[in-house]
């Protein structure tokens, strides 16, 4: 299972540090920035508690950077981030301060947040099961936490970018690394025991997420290139699949993955051929042509029978067919489905 990352668009790379010119950045408060609004309004306040701040305006009253969940993606050293409690909870409660590790990010599943299993029937009162949403959190990031070592993590940012148009609006994928370790849920302090049981403890929507890198990864460096159009319409990638791109963090198939790496090759080729010096580029093009190679191989024998099935619908014999590949028993996995689908068999004989 790999997983798609967003971030908030930062001009020098999410190397931990405020951008070098925040006040140019306007795209980190866009309107699909992460996490949202939330971020616009922290910064105005930091900004209005700090007016004689020009050097690092994005940097709270206790020296906090209010974009501490994004920034840290691709930085050596630890920072924090800081989230507030919402306007609802009891006005005792406080904001939740999280320690950043080198090469984290949070983020927060809010897919599961607003899934049909969260809707309170009519005249409940309360319209979201808080609950059952910490719960389905927990299903997720248990599920990621279980592919620490393998799963890959691709990051972007959402249409809050400077490649985008009101026209044309693009993800743009910024880096890649590989998982190392999932966080823990975290909770707000001081909230009161009215607020924890209406809101399951008052947990914060926030899970720190630490890559691999610099072992493992990259980030394309678009702040280096952003007076040359030239080099960045070679290393700009927009994904092909805008699904894997939604609700902030989304599981990427195989497929899907293998298609992003295969891109992330021809930039990387590029790049070490105009000499660019961000990366070791010879580097990371061994190990994205090693990752490639591991994606091919475990799309089986018969790569194109899972779009086959899904566009007839057979979701089953998808699931199927890549629990068997993963066993190593594809081939034996097509004949039962083929068997099954051109009726010589009534079910999959496993």
């Amino acid at each position: 299972m790999h997983i798609t990352i967003r971030l908030a668009w930062h001009n020098n790379g999410w190397n931990g540090k405020v951008c070098n010119e925040p006040e140019t950045n306007t795209f980190c408060i866009g309107q699909h920035s992460y996490p949202g609004d939330y971020l616009k309004g922290a910064i105005d306040t930091a900004r209005k508690d700090n007016p004689e701040s020009k050097i690092k305006p994005c940097l709270n009253s206790n020296g906090i950077p209010v974009c501490g969940f994004s920034i840290n993606a691709f930085s050596d050293s630890k920072t924090k981030a800081i989230i507030n409690p919402p306007e609802w909870f009891n006005k005792e409660s406080k904001p939740a301060i999280l320690d950043i590790p080198e090469s984290t990010v949070c983020i927060w599943n809010y897919e599961g947040m607003y899934s049909d299993d969260v809707n309170r029937e009519p005249g409940k009162g309360q319209k979201y099961d808080y609950n059952q949403r910490l719960r389905n959190a927990n299903e997720y990031f248990d599920t990621i936490r279980k592919e620490e070592g393998n799963s890959l993590l691709f990051y972007y940012a959402n249409y809050s970018n400077p490649f985008s148009e009101d026209e044309a609006q693009k993800y743009v994928i910024v880096g890649i690394s590989r998982l190392k370790k999932v966080g823990k849920i975290h909770y707000y302090e001081g909230v009161n025991e009215d607020i924890k049981k209406k809101y399951a403890g008052g947990f914060v929507w926030q899970m720190p997420i630490t890559s691999n890198y610099p072992d493992e990864g990259f980030v394309i460096p678009y702040h280096k290139y952003m007076d040359r159009p030239d080099v960045l319409e070679r290393i700009l990638l927009v994904p092909d699949n805008k699904r894997n791109f939604k609700y902030a963090t989304r599981a990427v198939p195989d497929d899907d993955a293998l298609a992003l790496v295969e891109k992330m090759i021809e930039i990387a080729s590029y790049l070490l051929e105009i000499g660019d010096d961000t990366q070791n580029w010879t580097e990371r093009r061994k190990w994205l042509l090693t990752l490639f190679t591991d994606l091919w191989k475990k799309r089986g024998a018969y790569p194109g029978l899972p779009e086959m099935l899904s566009f007839i619908d057979f979701e089953e014999g998808i699931g199927y067919y890549k629990e068997e590949t993963e066993k190593k028993n594809d081939k034996h996995a097509f004949q039962n489905i083929s068997d099954l689908l051109t009726g010589k068999t009534k079910m999959i004989d496993g």
